[in-house]
Parts: structure tokens; sequence; C-alpha cells
């Protein structure tokens, strides 16, 4: 046992996160679920929500707020706004985890990974997520420059095209830009969907995180077709009083990436 009043004694703290989680270690390969898991993920995380609705609303609010305060900064707003927002995410596991434990959830668990050691990873983390981001735009950009510029072409050796000409001359490159965003940025999130969670609960490194999160959400694309079926119809339902649901709905829809991954990547 030892002794509280020697000051030498090296400092104790709770800052690292044990790697085997409270019910299973991490699994070589993600579990695939039924499909019907999707929809059970929502029930779940209505679970823990109502253990401390008041604090799971605040701590999104808090979020947004700190969001808006972010976005009127001119160009750097965003772009720190996605740099934190893995750490922020982490916070939402770590609440999750607490009652797990048994523990009071307090709002102010929603910085606590930002004095973890691994804030660093989470930080690589969101950097990697402007970056892809950012590409996806640029090239976005390109294909429909290309298109209207071929477009402007045309229209160089004759007659300028009417506006209902659009959709026969650069309206197709915006088409096909629309279509290759969606193709790209659905991996992506793939990618980075559970990529806090293990690296917070798992100590990886960022890129074994990277493809872990995406082989789990690869292997349980029903579940999630489900799940992201479910939500657009709460979505609309939370609307209806003001948008006023979104201060229940949004907590909720953080809370079932916890759930989700306890489900996915542990072993039972």
């Amino acid at each position: 046992m030892t002794d509280p009043q020697n000051p030498y004694e090296a400092p104790s703290s709770d800052l690292v996160v044990d790697q085997d989680f409270v019910d299973g270690s991490l699994r070589d390969i993600p579990r695939k679920l039924a499909a019907g898991r999707g929809l059970a993920w929502i029930g779940e995380a209505w679970g823990y929500f109502k253990q401390s609705p008041l604090n799971w609303i605040l701590m999104f609010l808090i979020l947004v707020a700190l969001m808006f305060l972010l976005s009127l900064i001119p160009f750097l707003g965003p772009l720190v706004t996605n740099l934190i927002m893995p750490a922020l995410l982490a916070g939402f596991m770590l609440s999750c985890r607490d009652l797990d434990g048994g523990k009071k959830l307090t709002v102010e668990r929603l910085f606590g990974a930002f004095s973890l050691p691994q804030r660093n990873r989470f930080f690589i983390l969101g950097g990697l997520y402007i970056g892809a981001t950012l590409g996806i735009v640029l090239l976005i950009m390109l294909i429909m420059l290309l298109g209207f510029g071929i477009s402007g072409m045309q229209a160089g050796f004759g007659d300028a095209p009417a506006p209902e000409d659009f959709m026969g001359s650069g309206g197709p490159a915006t088409l096909l830009a629309i279509l290759i965003a969606m193709l790209l940025i659905i991996p992506v999130l793939m990618a980075f969907y559970f990529a806090p969670a293990l690296i917070l609960f798992h100590d990886l490194d960022v890129v074994s995180a990277l493809k872990r999160s995406f082989t789990g959400c690869l292997r349980n694309i029903l579940p999630f077709l489900l799940f992201g079926i479910a939500m657009f119809f709460l979505s609309i339902l939370a609307m209806i009083p003001l948008m006023l649901g979104f201060l229940v709905l949004s907590p909720i829809a953080m809370i079932t990436i916890y759930v989700a991954y306890r489900e996915i990547f542990l072993e039972a």
C-alpha cells in the first residue's frame, strides 16, 4: 500500500486507458453482425442516454457552441474543428466507458481525451481527415473545371449554350463529380468512424486504427444501412418540435459509435 504522505512517490493517474476493456479484448478480425443489429444500436444507446440525459445534452450543446465559435475564425476555424474532433469524439467514448464502469457521467469528460497520452494520435487522425476531404474536394473541382472547360470550348465555336442546354454540356461533369464524391467519402468515413475508439481503448497507432475501422464497417454494411435508414427517419421526427429533438438524437448518435464498437471489435 502506498504512503499518501510520501513526497517522493511517483504521481499516480488514471489517464492511461486500459487496453483490455471492461468485458473483452480486441478481436483479431471484427465481428460480422446480423442486419438487425443496426437498429438495436439505437435502442442500446438510448439506455446509456437515459442514465444521465441532462449531462449528455449539456455535452452536446458545449460541442455545438465550440464548433460555432471556431467557425467564426476565418479559414483556420474549420481546420481546427476537424483537427480536434477525434479527441472530442473520444470524450464521448470515455463517458460511455464511465457509465459501464458504474461511474457518474460528468460534462468535463468531453475534454478528457486531451489529457491522455494518445492525444497526439487524435490530432494526427484529424489532420488526415482534413487531408482526405481536401483531396476529394480538389478532385471534384478539377472534374467540374474540365467539364465546364470543354463546354466553354464548344461554345467558342458557335453560339453560347442556352441554360436548358446545360445538362448537355457541363451538367454531366457536375453529376459525375457528385457521384465520385459520394463514392470516395463513404470509405473515408468508414475508416475514421471507429478510429478514435480503437486508439483510445486499445492504444493502436493511427494507421492500424483506420484499417480496423474500415474492415469493421465493411463487414457490417447491412447493419449500417439499416442504422442509417432508421436515423434518417428519426431525424425527420427530431425536426418537428422546433428541431429540439436533436438535443436527444445527436447524443444518441454519438453513443451508438461506442455501442457498435463494443459489439464489432471486442471479444465477448
